[in-house]
Formats: C-alpha cells, sequence, structure tokens
C-alpha cells in the first residue's frame, strides 16, 4: 500500500508534540503509536488490537537489532569512561596545568577555548569542568561571567559534533543508518562513511569555534556582550566575591593529567586500528586514488561498531587503570565513576532507543515518509535548497524543544532519506546528501545555543557561575550571525557544488569582516 499525507504524521506529530511540551520522550512514543496506528489500519484484516501489539513490537525490535545493541553499548562504555576521569581528577588535573600557563586577559580567553576543544569527547563533561574550573581564571583576568559562559557553551556541543570519538558519535552514525535503511540501503559501513564525509558540511559548528576564537583574541565584543565586559573590567572585585580564587587542580598529584590524555588516545588508538583492520577486507581501492583517500576508503570500510565497542573498552579500561596508578583512587570510586558516568547517558539512550522505532514506521517498507516528502517536494523545492531548508527546519525545533539529540532523532533519518530520494543519481555519496546531513546536527546545535530551555545552555550558565537569562541574552547575536553566515557561505554554495573547505574559508573570512565591523574592544567608543 502506497501513504500519502499520512506518512508524514508520526513524525509531525513528533516535532509538534515536541514543541508544545518541551519534552522528548512522550512526543516519540506518541509518534510511534500514531505510525502503528496507521499501519495497522492499512491491513485488509486488522484488529483493534493490532495497533498496540505493533507498537510493542516496533520497541522490542530497535533494541533486538545487533548494530543497535552495539550503539548502546559504545555509549555506556564512553560515559563510564568520562565518569572515572571526572571523578578521579584526571581532567581537572589537565585543565589546571593548562591554565597554570595564561600570562594575560587575552591569554586567558584563548587558554579557556582550547580547554574547551580538549575535552572533545562529551559536551557535558565540557560544559561542567571547564566551566567550573576556570572560574578562578576568568574572575583573576576580569573576564565576565557571560563571556566564560559563552566560551564553554560555544565550544562545547560544537567539538563533541565534530569529532570522530565522542558520545555523540555513535548515536549519529545510528540516525543516519536509520534514514539510509529507510532508502533500502542496510549498509553499516555507508552510514559510517556518510558520517565522516559529512564533517565538513557541518558549517555552524566549526565557524562557531572559529567566532570564539576571533572574539578571544582580537577582545572585540558586540552588544550586550561588551556592556558585560566592560563591567567585569570596571568592577573593582571578583564577579562573584563568594567564588574562592584559589585553583582547583592544585590539590591533586602532579601527573594526574596524564589520567585523561592516555585512556583517550588509547580509545582512539583502538578504533583507528579496528577500523583498519577491518576495512582493509572490504574497502575497494584502486591503484590511482590518493593515499588520503584510499585511507578514507580503508576506514569507511570498516567495521565501525565493532571499533566503537573495543575502543570503549580500552579506553575505560585504561582510565581507570591510570587512575589506580597515580592517585591511588579506590575500586569503589572507580565503581562510583563507571556507575554514574554510565547513568548519564541513560537520558540520551532512551531517546535512542524511541527514535529507532519511529525512524522503523517511516522506513520505505513501511510508511515511506521518504517517498512520499520526495514526490511532492521534486515539483517544488530544488535539491540545492534542501539543505538550507534543513538547517533552519533544525534550528527552530532545537530552539523550541531545548534539545539537540531530540531534534538529530526526529529529523536525522528523514532528512537523509528525503535527501537521498531528491538526489537518487549521486545517492548518499552526493553533495546534497552530504550537505543535508551536516545541516541536522548544525541546526540543532544552532538551536541549542539560543534555546534558553536547553541542557547545555542551562550547564553553562550554571557551571560558570552567570546569571541564566544573562548568559542567553549575550550568546544568542553570535550565534545569529554564525548561524547566516553559514547558511549564505555554507550551506547554499555547498549544496552547488562548492567545495566545502572553500565554504569554511569564505565563512571564516566574513565572521573575521562582521566582528571587525560592530565589534569594539571593552571601554572603546561605540557598540
Amino acid at each position: 500500500m502506497q501513504y500519502g499525507f499520512e506518512s508524514i504524521l508520526p513524525p509531525l506529530i513528533a516535532i509538534v508534540l515536541a514543541i508544545l511540551t518541551r519534552r522528548v520522550l512522550l512526543p516519540l512514543a506518541t509518534g510511534i503509536f500514531v505510525g502503528a496506528i496507521l499501519l495497522s489500519l492499512g491491513k485488509p484484516d486488522s484488529r483493534w488490537f493490532d495497533s498496540f501489539i505493533l507498537f510493542l513490537t516496533s520497541l522490542v525490535d530497535s533494541v533486538r537489532d545487533a548494530d543497535h545493541l552495539k550503539t548502546l553499548a559504545f555509549t555506556l562504555l564512553l560515559g563510564a569512561m568520562v565518569g572515572v576521569m571526572e571523578i578521579g581528577g584526571g581532567i581537572r588535573s589537565l585543565i589546571y596545568h593548562l591554565s597554570k600557563r595564561i600570562r594575560s586577559r587575552s591569554g586567558a580567553k584563548v587558554m579557556i577555548s582550547l580547554s574547551g576543544l580538549i575535552i572533545f569527547f562529551d559536551d557535558y563533561a565540557n560544559t561542567l569542568l571547564i566551566g567550573g574550573t576556570m572560574r578562578s581564571t576568568a574572575d583573576r583576568y576580569k573576564i565576565s561571567r557571560a563571556k566564560l559562559a559563552y566560551l564553554v557553551d560555544s565550544t562545547a556541543a560544537p567539538v563533541a559534533g565534530l569529532s570522530v570519538i565522542s558520545t555523540w558519535t555513535a548515536i549519529e552514525i545510528s540516525y543516519i543508518a536509520e534514514g539510509l535503511k529507510a532508502a533500502g540501503i542496510d549498509d553499516s559501513s555507508a552510514a559510517f562513511s556518510l558520517f565522516l564525509e559529512s564533517i565538513p558540511y557541518r558549517f555552524y559548528p566549526v565557524l562557531a569555534i572559529v567566532m570564539v576564537f576571533y572574539v578571544s583574541i582580537s577582545g572585540r565584543d558586540f552588544s550586550a556582550m561588551r556592556k558585560a565586559e566592560n563591567d567585569a573590567i570596571d568592577s573593582k572585585e571578583d564577579v562573584l566575591p563568594e567564588t574562592s580564587l584559589s585553583d582547583p587542580g592544585s590539590d591533586l598529584p602532579s601527573r594526574l593529567w596524564l589520567a585523561a590524555i592516555v585512556p583517550i588516545a588509547c580509545c582512539v588508538a583502538a578504533i583507528v586500528s579496528v577500523l583498519v583492520f577491518t576495512g582493509k577486507r572490504e574497502a575497494e581501492v584502486a591503484p590511482e586514488m590518493s593515499s588520503f583517500r584510499a585511507a578514507i576508503e580503508i576506514i569507511g570500510s570498516g567495521d565501525s561498531y565493532l571499533a566503537l565497542i573495543l575502543g570503549g573498552v580500552v579506553g575505560l579500561v585504561m582510565a581507570v587503570w591510570m587512575h589506580r596508578l597515580l592517585s591511588n583512587s579506590s575500586n569503589f570510586r572507580m565503581l562510583e565513576g563507571t556507575v554514574r558516568g554510565a547513568l548519564q547517558m541513560m537520558p540520551a539512550m532512551l531517546i535512542l532507543w524511541l527514535a529507532w522505532a519511529l525512524g522503523a514506521m517511516t522506513q520505505s517498507d513501511a510508511l515511506d515518509t521518504g517517498g512520499y516528502l520526495s514526490r511532492i517536494l521534486s515539483d517544488r523545492l530544488a535539491p540545492e535548497w534542501l539543505p538550507a531548508t534543513v538547517f533552519l527546519l533544525s534550528g527552530f525545533v532545537a530552539f523550541s524543544t531545548g534539545t539537540s539529540w531530540g531534534t538529530m532523532a526526529i529529523l536525522t533519518p528523514l532528512a537523509v532519506t528525503l535527501s537521498i530520494e531528491m538526489d537518487s543519481v549521486a545517492g548518499p555519496a552526493g553533495v546534497i546528501c552530504l550537505a543535508t546531513s551536516g545541516a541536522v546536527l548544525a541546526g540543532a546545535i544552532l538551536g541549542d545555543h539560543c534555546s534558553p530551555i536547553s541542557d547545555t545552555t542551562v550547564l553553562s550558565s550554571r557551571a560558570s557561575g552567570c546569571n541564566h537569562v544573562e548568559h542567553v541574552r549575550t550568546q544568542m547575536p553570535y550565534a545569529l550571525i554564525v548561524g547566516s553566515v553559514a547558511i549564505v557561505a555554507g550551506c547554499i554554495p555547498a549544496a552547488y557544488g562548492v567545495s566545502p573547505w572553500i565554504c569554511l574559508i569564505v565563512g571564516a573570512v566574513l565572521l573575521w569582516f562582521i566582528l571587525r565591523l560592530v565589534g569594539r574592544p571593552p571601554c572603546a567608543p561605540g557598540f
């Protein structure tokens, strides 16, 4: 049976309910149930309870899939590794040693930004650790808490979303795989290849990080942020007097920072090794390929799920061993960190579980939502405008719901399927699919940065000791400018075939000129 408008109802209802309730789990479950009703009504011998059976079956099938189980396993393992490094003090020690090298106000801002890039494996850990440990540094150099919150927030999710090894990785690959399945491509290596090749097309997170360093190095600000910086400089005492200026981390063993570096390095090495080992057997490397392209082909053909699981195991084992070796942390303390880190991933795993079930409802052998959207949009929307449209839609949904992960759960499978349907000749290797895949994540992060109800925005203001409303008010102008440049210099020209690297260079240059035009140093006349 070919479904029409009703095929878009499950994801549409999920989006609308998520916006209205500002929750994700119930809207996703409702979307799944609506899909089950539609599928059961489409059967000629349908019974009244078939929709309930189909609803429960879709939930069970989602966690019985081998690739899905591997995704959940890696998510738990990496969350546990982060939990061990947090509770054991390894990350705090690393940040403390970095902060000792600061010599100026500009250097302090650059070091805060660099610290945000170093903690690339989890946005929550990044936000809480950088915000909490850098407050005394910010106060010492009279950097406003609003600026600290901006530097923390604008590096946390972007760097985690761009990283090949983070708590986002397996989840992103899984959402992409669901979209490919809906388009008739059931291949885990294809999902990993699309994930890798779409990274340069994630224009907003890349340009957001570029903007952070422009602001840090130039000392220029505008709008409400500049007023906050002027107030901090004019203040004769710390921004928040109750905060001690003692260095967090000075009480830790001197070499404990190795307990943050070594596990991550071993995790990355294990993942790359498994990808290369398994990819060599599957890859088709032509003699005329460049070394770089051949390496991408081999890595993209590897067993990504197996690599992520083994990398997670190695990382967790090394994190526990290094902390036991360097700080004599007790076994109970390590177990506490492992459990705490794993539990922090449970909300994301629940979203992922429901997103899989919703994605199954929209696949080509079910409601075929992507096929219907392709049929109605092919005459109304040029494929080249799909990435920009998806970027704006993703940003709106994330702004309204306050969750980038929930936004990706709803939109990624649909966007991937639609982009393949609208550009069937090029398929998942075409620029339309690559740019659209990147646009979902990029738009979700933009919406997060602008939303007052976003979890990372709330965490950033809380960890940095900044008033939450002030953080949103000072960060939003920067996010909107970067988002506008991402569309004009990134999404649109890239969809027309311009190299994403050229788009990023042009976008970076545009941001520099905009900052020079509207930004002023603190206490300078002007804006």
